[in-house]
Parts: structure tokens; C-alpha cells; sequence
């Protein structure tokens, strides 16, 4: 699964749209739809603290970008 769809995924899992998240963390639903399409513009520490509040796996998502950047480099 690529990262956008494991952010996507755990947010719908929870009931939540992004509007609802995006109160939750404090952002507008632009800045949150921003992390959710691109995570590598969210920073880490957030990024973090969104998988725990979205009961995510962080071990899961970093594997999932650790193939989205070496797709790329190839």
C-alpha cells in the first residue's frame, strides 16, 4: 500500500473526514489534504503523531515509503 492510501485508509477506518481531522490536529483541510496526498511535505514529527492519533502502524507506512523513494531512484 503507497503512503497516500495508508493515511486515507486509517482516516476513513476512524469515521473521520478530512475537515474532521484537519480540527482535530489544528490545520486547515488544505494543510491536511496536502500531508495526506504528499506526506514527505508534512513534517516528521506531525506526520507521527497523525499515524498514533489514526491508530496506524509507523512501522507499516515507513516501509511503504521506504519503496515510494526507491521506486523513484531507480
Amino acid at each position: 500500500m503507497n503512503t497516500q492510501r495508508i493515511l486515507k485508509s486509517l482516516r476513513i477506518k476512524k469515521g473521520l473526514t478530512q475537515d474532521d481531522f484537519a480540527d482535530k490536529r489544528n490545520v486547515s483541510r488544505q494543510t491536511y489534504c496536502g500531508y495526506e496526498t504528499n506526506p514527505l511535505s508534512c513534517p516528521v514529527d506531525l506526520l507521527f503523531d497523525i499515524l498514533e492519533d489514526l491508530d496506524g502502524n509507523i512501522e507499516e507506512f515507513l516501509n511503504a515509503l521506504k519503496q515510494f523513494i526507491d521506486y523513484f531512484l531507480k
